[in-house]
């Protein structure tokens, strides 16, 4: 007699682990690497953004009150320029043939328009090298993001092209109210003078105001500022005067002690290429020939044009030292320095 097998009792099954259906549930679903890659949003690939971008509350509370001073001193040179008479009395000789005299000839060219207007002086000295930079440090940016480093590096990303863009604003807005109070107080008059006044000026008659408010050049002192920032951030970034740090060396930072890339041992003092010279002199040719043109159209004397120019040029090297670590030094003249809070 076969004994019978038998049967298992009721309930002994084994229960289901419900805390790990849970989990498979939270989960996300595993991907299928046969599956195409799920596409970015339009709006995401057609602007670009910087990976490391802060929210705009944050860049608006580290950046308001530089933009505020920004657009004062803006908004101060502008007023001065088209209310602001000269502080001191202008005194010029007043008799027959006085136009064939030496002074007569400096001072009685014809009227002309301007070729390059104040305002398209003002926007192309800063819309020019904010594209530049900006276009770059999107570009590199997006590089190095690729590359596994999410933040950019120490000389690309969202602060360092903020700081570029606010180094430009300090340059252009400084200067700019800078030779305002200048043509206020010492000013003088323009090639074009005589013509203007003719020589008697009627109470009621504005032109003569603009025409005696003329040293230095204004356009000369936007377009150096500009794009000599420009030309400082091209040379602190492609190393064009300076040694090449070669990747993975360290250097001391003077701000905070830390160490970043470049040290003095392992740099490249190799000859540099041709296009670097071409590179670094671009913005200033821009800058001579936006100068030049007020002397062209009779707006500026010569003097004018180089006063204009150096108070420029004084004002991008003063800027790029405060935003960036160092202006000649190519161990560390392509670091951002960090806001001050």
């Amino acid at each position: 007699m076969s004994a019978s097998t038998p049967a298992p009792p009721v309930g002994t099954q084994p229960a289901p682990n419900l805390s790990l259906d849970l989990e498979a549930a939270k989960s996300p679903p595993a991907t299928d690497p046969s599956l195409p890659p799920t596409k970015r949003p339009l709006h995401h690939r057609l602007l670009p953004r910087f990976p490391d971008a802060p929210p705009f509350r944050l860049w608006l509370r580290r950046s308001w009150l530089d933009i505020l001073t920004q657009l004062l001193c803006v908004l101060t040179a502008y007023l001065i320029y088209m209310f602001g008479r000269p502080l001191m009395p202008r005194l010029l000789p007043l008799f027959p043939g006085i136009e064939r005299t030496p002074w007569g000839i400096k001072h009685g060219q014809p009227y002309m328009a301007e070729y390059v207007t104040t305002v398209v002086s003002a926007v192309v000295s800063f819309l020019g090298p904010f594209a530049v930079m900006g276009g770059v440090g999107l570009w590199m940016s997006a590089r190095e993001s690729r590359r596994g480093n999410a933040k950019g590096g120490d000389s690309w990303g969202f602060w360092d092209s903020n700081a570029a863009t606010i180094g430009l604003g300090y340059a252009l807005a400084t200067a700019t109210l800078f030779q305002a109070l200048i043509k206020l107080t010492i000013g003088g008059l323009r090639p074009h003078f005589l013509a203007l006044c003719n020589p008697h000026i009627p109470p009621h008659y504005r032109g003569a105001g603009p025409a005696s408010l003329y040293f230095p050049s204004g356009h000369a002192c936007a377009a150096f500022a500009g794009f000599g920032f420009l030309a400082l951030w091209l040379n602190g970034k492609c190393k064009i005067f300076g040694p090449q740090p070669q990747r993975g060396q360290q250097i001391e930072d003077r701000n905070r002690g830390e160490e970043r890339e470049g040290d003095r041992e392992g740099e490249r003092e190799g000859r540099k290429a041709h296009w670097k010279l071409v590179l670094f002199v671009a913005p200033l040719l821009l800058a001579v020939l936006l100068a030049a043109s007020k002397v062209r159209d009779g707006w500026h004397h010569v003097s004018d044009v180089v006063a204009g120019a150096l108070v420029g040029s004084a004002f991008a090297v003063m800027a790029y030292r405060m935003v960036y670590r160092s202006v000649w030094d190519a161990r560390d003249n392509h670091v951002a320095r960090e806001r001050e809070e």
